[in-house]
């Protein structure tokens, strides 16, 4: 639901669970990632490692936060954060989103 909501309000995306990509290692998915410059959505952590995924390397890296989130709860929060900020602020950043909180590095 994720990737077809921001498919839907203009970002192009590569669902990396149900794609021909699936089960890739982090290293492989930050070299697509790379070559590609999306905006890299995340729920895992390892990508929080600025010295190993230096978010400006793409567009931006976006980790989710996850905790007890239901997959309703985080399509919510994800178009919370899409429909209140400009993803141009974030450029070349790692941003840490949970259930009202954004976290810029």
């Amino acid at each position: 639901e994720v990737a077809q909501y921001l498919k839907d309000i203009g970002h192009d995306v590569i669902a990396i669970a149900v794609a021909e990509h699936s089960g890739l290692p982090d290293s492989d998915i930050f070299e697509l990632a790379k070559k590609e410059k999306p905006i890299l959505l995340t729920m895992d952590h390892h990508f929080t490692n600025s010295l190993r995924f230096p978010p400006d390397e793409v567009s931006c890296i976006i980790f989710i936060r996850k905790g007890n989130l239901r997959s309703r709860e985080e399509l919510d929060l994800i178009k919370w954060f899409f429909q209140s900020f400009d993803i141009s602020d974030f450029e070349g950043r790692l941003v840490t989103i949970s259930r009202g909180s954004v976290k810029v590095r």
